[in-house]
């Protein structure tokens, strides 16, 4: 069984996909998402890449190279039999699985990375990758501090999310306890209530989106398991924003589902490294070692 991962923000790179935005084949996919995004997302790419450090055109941007790819794999007849996404990624997740529609996908995700740099404007914060501890005392840690944890990524890698002074004390007192901590480049407090108000939005602009039954399974990063019920699978998503990414379930269930392969299927070996810590028996491939095995 082989399972697509779609990467989240942070993926993004100068250039990223560029054979893939050139393919004559992806002309219409790119003129379709720049229209409902927009903005100009392969001149970004290629010739303003600063403009990636934007949420709010960095997310439209990644979701247009996992779109591509996926579709790259699709025209040389490969289909997941599973597919989950980190954060941002769960979108392309579910386009995959059939349960959005792409264009529908797209606009949410426009939408999406709109409100959440509104909300990091307003709300000013960020987060912290704490490394080498325990899971139970990263998250007593983060209690002391106020801060929210927002991404069990590895054993031994989860994230905070939260204003920078209660940041500064959780780096404090991970140092303290024999760990270290390192500040992300993002430009907001990511999964934790900062994002709220961001979160009630998207909720309302989903209430009107069908949703469909997935048509390969699809593990929710929100509650870490395979889900089936559209409305479910609707409910979770709508709560995403301030919820913790729950990885460290997700490939769990993955494993739990006999997934033999894992690609990751977007820019970067982000999620490709991080499961190759897990040891759960899965082979984990970035999307350029498994194109190197892909005709055409």
């Amino acid at each position: 069984m082989v399972a697509y991962l779609f990467p989240g923000q942070g993926s993004q790179t100068p250039g990223m996909g560029e054979e893939l935005l050139t393919a004559p084949w992806a002309e219409e996919i790119v003129d379709t998402a720049e229209r409902l995004a927009g903005l100009p997302l392969v001149e970004i790419i290629r010739e303003r890449p600063g403009e990636l450090s934007r949420t709010a055109v960095a997310q439209p941007a990644i979701l247009l190279v996992e779109w591509l790819a996926f579709a790259s794999l699709a025209r040389a007849g490969c289909v997941p039999q599973a597919a989950a996404g980190h954060s941002l990624g769960e979108f392309a997740a579910l386009a995959a699985c059939g349960v959005l529609p792409w264009g529908a996908a797209m606009e949410l995700v426009a939408l999406r990375g709109r409100l959440m740099e509104e909300a990091a404007q307003a709300h000013p914060g960020g987060m912290v990758a704490v490394l080498k501890l325990p899971l139970g005392e990263v998250e007593r840690l983060a209690e002391e501090a106020g801060c929210t944890v927002a991404n069990y990524n590895s054993p031994g890698q989860v994230v905070l999310s939260g204003p920078p002074d209660m940041l500064a004390r959780a780096q404090e007192l991970a140092q303290a306890a024999g760990g270290k901590a390192v500040p992300l480049q993002v430009a907001g407090a990511f999964h934790s209530p900062a994002m709220a108000e961001a979160e009630r939005a998207l909720a309302r602009a989903l209430e009107d989106v069908p949703f469909s039954a997935p048509r390969c399974r699809f593990v929710s990063a929100v509650s870490g398991k395979p889900e089936e019920s559209p409305d479910e699978i609707k409910a979770l998503l709508s709560r995403q924003m301030t919820s913790p990414v729950r990885w460290m379930e997700v490939i769990g269930s993955l494993a739990d589902l006999e997934v033999e392969e894992a690609w990751e299927v977007g820019p970067g070996e982000v999620l490709t490294r991080l499961g190759k810590r897990f040891g759960v028996g899965i082979r984990f491939l970035a999307f350029r070692e498994v194109m190197g095995d892909v005709p055409g």
